[in-house]
């Protein structure tokens, strides 16, 4: 256990504990680190504090940008969990990372938009071509749309 999962718990005991005035003395790591104890031990409402004090602290973080889109997205809070990847993607710029993309693939397929995460998919394939991961999401997408768009223009025609 992180120390500052350990004082943000013995704080709790007494109240509620100051999360940004203990977040600020600990690096993006360890607050990442912490954020992801907190989720084990299902202590979701004090992950959630501390991934918005950690973001204010350090916005342009990619551990705390990484994490607080998962947190996001263990919450079906796709919109957030969007935001947070897309940052981190303009963050990473050319060193961007597949999995990110595959994240924020899954966030946008999770918002009903087919094709805007088939579009992402495309994009992604050509920055990562040999990752099975995202060639897999790009087939999936690809059916997944074709399928759409024959049901549609069926439904056009009757």
């Amino acid at each position: 256990m992180t120390r500052l999962t350990q004082t943000l718990i013995a704080e709790a005991s007494f109240g509620k504990p100051r999360i940004g005035y203990y977040a600020s003395r600990f690096s993006p790591s360890e607050i990442r680190q912490t954020i992801a104890e907190l989720v084990i031990q299902n202590n979701m409402e004090m992950a959630r504090a501390l991934s918005e004090a950690g973001l204010a602290l350090y916005p342009e973080s990619e551990d705390m940008l990484s994490i607080s889109a998962l947190l996001a997205e263990l919450e079906q809070d796709w919109q957030s969990a969007q935001l947070h990847l897309e940052k981190l993607l303009e963050l990473q710029g050319a060193n961007s990372k597949a999995v990110v993309w595959h994240h924020l693939i899954r966030v946008v397929r999770c918002q009903l938009e087919p094709q805007k995460a088939l579009d992402l998919a495309k994009k992604a394939i050509r920055l990562h071509p040999h990752e099975s991961t995202l060639q897999e999401e790009l087939s999936s997408l690809g059916a997944e749309t074709a399928e759409h768009t024959l049901i549609h223009a069926s439904s056009m025609a009757h």
